[in-house]
C-alpha cells in the first residue's frame, strides 16, 4: 500500500480525491494547505504527492520547490492541479488541468507511483527577484477567477463521475441518462469559464505558446480523422497538398482554433451535412481553410464576427460568442491571420492563415 499525500484546500474536493485514491488501494493523507503538507511529508514521506496550486500559506509550486529543496523528499512524484496554468508547471513530473476527469487522474496517480521518475531540480533563482509589476494583478485575479470556479466545478464532477460508476453498475438506465445530462452541462460550464480565462490572457497579453516545428499535414490528417470519429453522421472532406508543409506552431492552440472552426461548421451546415477542411499554400504562408455548405452569415454580421460575446444567430446554446474572437486572437499570436467569407443559403469559408517561417 502506498502513501498518497493530497494537498487541496477546498474540502469537498479533497475528500472526492482522497475517496478515489484509497479506491485505488493506496492511504490518503490529507493536507488542507501548503504548509500542512510539507509538515506531512517531513513527518512521514509519501510515495507521491498531489496537490493543488492556489493554495493558502504555500501554493502547490511552493510546496514543489520545498521538496525538491529537502533531499529525503527530493524524489519524491509529484501530481500539480490547477485551474489557471501556473509558471513553472513543468516542473511538476505531472500537470493535471481542472476540472479534472475521473480516469485521467486515476491514471496520472497510477502511473506516478508506478513509474517514479525522479523530478527534475529546481531552476536557480536570485534571492530577492520579483516578478514583474505590469499585468501582475490582471494575472493574479485571472488566476483567482479559475481558481474559485473551477474548484467547485471540478468536485461537481468528479462526484458526478463517481455516482454514474455507482449507477452502471446497478444498471439504472434512467437514473444513468440524468447523470450524463449533469455531465454535459457541467462540460459546458467548463468550456465557458475556459473561454473566458482565454479571452481575458489574450487581451492582457498573457496567453503563452509553446511552438514547435513540424509537419502541417499529419496533424490536418489526424484532427479530420477524429472529427470523422466524433461526427459519424457528417461528411469530413481533406484537400491536402502532397509535400510535407513544415512550419513552428502550438499544436495545442492551432487544434484549438481548427475545431472551433469545425465544430461551428457542424453546428450550421444544415441539411447538407458536408464539411471540408483543406490546405495550400501561398508565398510565405501556409493557409487552412474550413468550409461548409449551410446557412451562411448575414452579410450585416460579417464585420464584427470576431469580436467578443458575437454571435451569427441569437441561439445560446450554439455558444458563448466567444469562439471566434479567441481563433482570431490565437492566430495573431502565430503571426497570422483568420479571415471570413460568407453568403446566406450557401455557406462560409473560414481561412487560417499560418507563416511558413521558422
Amino acid at each position: 500500500m502506498s502513501r498518497v499525500l493530497i494537498a487541496e484546500d477546498e474540502e469537498a474536493l479533497l475528500e472526492v480525491f482522497a475517496e478515489v485514491v484509497e479506491g485505488l488501494g493506496h492511504r490518503a493523507l490529507r493536507a488542507h494547505n501548503g504548509e500542512e503538507a510539507l509538515t506531512l511529508a517531513r513527518a512521514e514521506p509519501p510515495d507521491l504527492v498531489v496537490s493543488d496550486h492556489m493554495m493558502p500559506r504555500r501554493t502547490g509550486m511552493e510546496l514543489l520547490r520545498a521538496m525538491r529543496a529537502e533531499p529525503p523528499l527530493s524524489s519524491v512524484p509529484f501530481v500539480l492541479l490547477s485551474a489557471a496554468r501556473p509558471s513553472g508547471r513543468e516542473e511538476a513530473d505531472t500537470f493535471l488541468s481542472k476540472p479534472v476527469d475521473l480516469s485521467t487522474f486515476e491514471d496520472a496517480v497510477s502511473t506516478a507511483l508506478r513509474l517514479r521518475a525522479p523530478a527534475p531540480a529546481p531552476e536557480s533563482r536570485t534571492p530577492g527577484d520579483k516578478r514583474p509589476a505590469v499585468g501582475a494583478m490582471r494575472e493574479e485575479v485571472l488566476h483567482w477567477v479559475a481558481h474559485e470556479l473551477k474548484t467547485p466545478l471540478s468536485s461537481a464532477r468528479l462526484n458526478a463521475q463517481l455516482l454514474l460508476r455507482k449507477m452502471e453498475k446497478r444498471g439504472s438506465e434512467d437514473e444513468q441518462r440524468s447523470a450524463v445530462a449533469v455531465l454535459r452541462q457541467l462540460d459546458r460550464m467548463n468550456g465557458l469559464i475556459t473561454s473566458i480565462l482565454d479571452a481575458g490572457r489574450l487581451s492582457g497579453g498573457k496567453m503563452e505558446l509553446r511552438p514547435s516545428y513540424c509537419d502541417l499535414v499529419p496533424f490536418l490528417r489526424e484532427l479530420v480523422q477524429e472529427w470523422r470519429e466524433l461526427e459519424p453522421h457528417v461528411e469530413f472532406m481533406l484537400s491536402e497538398v502532397d509535400t510535407p508543409v513544415m512550419l513552428a506552431f502550438d499544436t495545442e492552440r492551432v487544434r484549438q482554433v481548427l475545431n472551433n472552426l469545425l465544430s461551428n461548421a457542424v453546428k450550421y451546415c444544415g441539411e447538407h451535412l458536408r464539411v471540408e477542411l483543406g490546405l495550400s499554400l501561398s508565398p510565405g504562408q501556409a493557409v487552412i481553410h474550413v468550409r461548409d455548405w449551410g446557412v451562411g452569415i448575414p452579410a450585416a454580421e460579417l464585420p464584427n464576427i470576431f469580436d467578443r460575446f458575437q454571435r451569427a444567430d441569437d441561439d445560446p446554446n450554439r455558444g458563448h460568442g466567444l469562439g471566434l474572437f479567441i481563433a482570431s486572437q490565437l492566430a495573431r499570436l502565430h503571426g497570422g491571420s483568420l479571415s471570413v467569407r460568407s453568403s446566406l443559403g450557401e455557406g462560409s469559408i473560414f481561412h487560417l492563415r499560418l507563416p511558413l517561417r521558422r
